[in-house]
């Protein structure tokens, strides 16, 4: 059983200007350490253009263009530009334009805490409860309608970290990622759900995708807890898009 692509990996691109520590290292050196750890793909998803403290800054889009064909002769593997766009209201906006969306090859959507709400409004109905971690029926409800309505929006490939200081009613996520072929994030980090749940996923036939979610490049590749977690549950590796096979990721043609 082996990791073919790792698909939610940090540079200093998403360090922004607030705090150049979040995120560490390059293009080049995340993808050859992808290439030393026997991965055949990887992709660079960095924090969404609207974070408050660490994002993407849109002006260096094209450089990491640029600096991804180089780290792609490099390495001999593929490399995709992809970003980790923030959910922004109760209503399932994200922090980006479609304008922006077509210029990576695939996005990745979930919650973070301190992303730019849509509204004030919006700040105090959906960010602060969670914020707060307040996890009653309302708004777990309030949650799973917000990521239900992000995935029917957009192109979206896979949830990160689901469930992550945003709790959720698990059995409507997966109803809708099936429906809408969106992928569920198995975090190399950050695992939010039981082993009951994932044996459901399972039986329901959604399709998972382990990755690191590496702010480092030592960091790439490292999912060891979640490759773990599937060998002792015996998962249907067939739905692991990324486990002895590669998936199918760009969004654009």
């Amino acid at each position: 059983m082996q990791l073919f692509g790792d698909y939610h990996t940090h540079t200093f691109y998403s360090s922004g200007s607030f705090n150049s520590k979040h995120a560490k290292g390059s293009i080049m050196e995340n993808a050859l350490v992808a290439k030393q750890k026997g991965l055949k793909e990887i992709g660079i998803t960095e924090h969404g253009l609207g974070h408050k403290l660490y994002h993407l800054k849109r002006s260096n889009i094209a450089k990491m263009r640029e600096e991804i064909e180089m780290a792609k002769k490099a390495s001999q593997i593929n490399v995709l530009l992809g970003i980790e766009a923030n959910i922004i209201s109760s209503s399932g906006d994200i922090d980006m334009t479609k304008e922006e969306i077509e210029m990576f090859d695939y996005i990745v959507v979930g919650f973070h805490q301190f992303a730019r709400a849509k509204s004030v409004k919006e700040f105090f109905k959906f960010f602060l409860p969670n914020l707060l971690g307040i996890k009653t029926k309302k708004i777990k409800t309030q949650n799973t309608l917000a990521l239900i309505s992000a995935m029917k929006k957009y192109p979206i490939k896979f949830i990160s970290h689901p469930g992550v200081k945003m709790p959720v009613y698990m059995e409507e996520i997966i109803s809708t990622a099936i429906e809408t072929n969106t992928m569920l994030e198995i975090n190399g980090k950050r695992i939010n759900f039981s082993e009951e749940q994932l044996l459901n996923m399972q039986d329901d036939k959604i399709k998972l995708i382990i990755n690191s979610d590496a702010h480092s490049p030592n960091r790439v590749a490292e999912c060891n807890r979640a490759m773990n977690l599937v060998t002792k549950l015996d998962l249907d590796k067939n739905l692991i898009v990324n486990i002895d096979k590669l998936p199918t990721f760009k969004t654009k043609g």
